[in-house]
């Protein structure tokens, strides 16, 4: 976002103000700080005057191999970690509910080993650090205000030290209509008439819940933020001591990109200023998609983990009055269970934008392994097999014994994508996949206990009937049931 830009936070052109007096009442009714006011005033009036939330590839250039660190290349900063860890604080984003299966509560309840949820991992991996550095590193989750108790009533085993919080809320914007740009409205679910402002909002809510003040001046000095759903996410020794030594502002976690990520965010260079950026599929223009998919060009994937350098997110945020982010605007159906319901605009932004915000901020080239989300049930029976083990520090790594890329999993949506229909069919045991290269699973499938696949697999059952794969059973290639 251009310092131009940035004016509109006090912006006082009589149209604008005209048209946003019912959103300035509509998010007090709410009791929103008057920050976060501001600040969406500041993005719709983007959206009045044109904004279409683009990044060109006439303003990006794309960020070569050779630009970059890798992890494997920075043990040697390793020396800084002792001193690093007093001052590292660990944040958690939670807002995200397991919708895409069929689950209405926070998705990091979801067990994903050994009857371990997202949460219970998370906390376990911190009691490690804990023990190992003999230092409370606070744990902090970003929660949404459909996952705040849900969370919250699983999270009482950590304690943080200072009276440090165990959570804070991340704020919501009011839906725009697409015809009138006058906020939403729906009686029958007046909290439809709200969305998520995007993990971009890490940065405000880190202030106007008073959490960044709070660990300043307790003595923390970086954050390591990433989402919860991430496995991959742990604090890496390497890494802080990296971000230690090299005094970066902000530091996000790269990775090469595959065909599967090829619609996620990728870095480049901004060409006005030569600072790294981050371009979200959102705000690609549409005649450049294809563009956009070039995975040989924009070579690095966002995993969406920064290190962040705390004390100059403050002054970033005293010198703009906030955090300078890129506008995403998504067009969707006021009620997304409904496609008769009116077009509304979602006003977002992403938390991998700040890094142009940042003096000296930096990327680093991390391993695949560092990147494993569980968006679907396909990924969730990956995580839960063979594939991936559970180390000592109780993280979930690749199986040492595969030597090839993960698998491509499919399951059949209409028997596997809730997480009830997943565990009813997988009861008896998840089937080892470690000789897997791909598996397509069609139609109602019943798995029983000790099942191997192996190669290239296609289940398919094309019968109204299930079908269940009978114990010790051993699959490659067409199987018709």
């Amino acid at each position: 976002m251009d310092s131009k830009n940035l004016e509109c936070i006090s912006n006082t052109d009589p149209d604008l103000m005209q048209m946003f007096k019912a959103y300035a009442l509509k998010m007090e009714e709410q009791s929103l700080p008057p920050i976060v006011v501001n600040l969406f005033k500041c993005y719709f009036s983007q959206l009045l005057y044109g904004s279409q939330g683009k990044l060109t590839q006439q303003e990006i250039i794309p960020v070569e191999q050779n630009e970059l660190e890798s992890l494997d290349s920075i043990s040697k900063y390793r020396e800084k970690v002792p001193e690093a860890i007093s001052e590292l604080a660990v944040i958690k984003l939670n807002g995200g509910l397991g919708t895409s299966m069929g689950l209405e509560k926070a998705k990091s309840l979801i067990k994903v080993r050994e009857e371990k949820s997202f949460l219970n991992l998370i906390a376990e991996q911190i009691k490690v650090l804990r023990e190992k550095y003999q230092t409370r590193v606070p744990l902090l989750f970003m929660n949404s205000f459909r996952t705040h108790m849900d969370t919250m009533m699983h999270v009482q085993e950590i304690d943080n030290p200072y009276h440090l919080p165990q959570a804070f809320l991340q704020h919501k914007y009011p839906k725009i209509l697409t015809d009138d740009l006058s906020p939403a409205k729906w009686p029958e679910n007046p909290e439809l008439e709200w969305n998520p402002p995007g993990h971009g909002d890490i940065y405000t809510a880190l202030v106007t819940s008073g959490v960044l003040k709070n660990l300043l001046e307790k003595g923390y000095k970086y954050a390591f933020i990433s989402n919860s759903d991430n496995l991959g996410a742990t604090v890496d020794e390497n890494i802080l001591g990296y971000l230690k030594a090299k005094e970066f502002t902000f530091l996000m976690e790269v990775t090469p990109r595959t065909i599967t990520d090829r619609k996620g965010g990728h870095l480049c260079r901004l060409l006005k200023n030569d600072r790294l950026a981050v371009r979200e599929i959102a705000q690609c223009p549409e005649n450049e998609l294809e563009d956009f998919m070039d995975i040989q060009k924009y070579s690095f994937f966002n995993t969406n983990s920064i290190w962040l350098n705390l004390e100059e997110l403050e002054k970033v945020f005293v010198r703009h009055r906030m955090v300078p982010l890129d506008l995403i605007i998504n067009t969707k159906n006021l009620d997304p269970r409904n496609p008769d319901s009116p077009k509304v605009y979602q006003l977002e932004t992403a938390m991998g934008s700040a890094i142009s915000a940042f003096d000296h901020a930096g990327a680093l080239n991390v391993p695949r392994d560092r990147f494993a989300p569980v968006k679907t049930t396909s990924d969730l029976l990956a995580v839960k097999s063979d594939l991936y083990e559970m180390t000592d520090m109780m993280t979930i790594v690749p199986n040492p014994r595969r030597k090839d890329p993960m698998p491509d999993i499919h399951l059949d949506s209409g028997f596997f994508k809730n997480i009830d229909q997943f565990e009813d069919r997988f009861a008896a045991g998840i089937p080892s996949l470690l000789e897997c290269q791909e598996l397509r699973v069609e139609g109602n499938v019943y798995f029983g206990r000790d099942v191997k696949i192996k190669g290239n697999t296609f289940i398919r059952n094309t019968s109204a009937k299930p079908v269940t794969i009978q114990d010790g059973s051993e699959l490659e290639g067409q199987v018709n049931l």
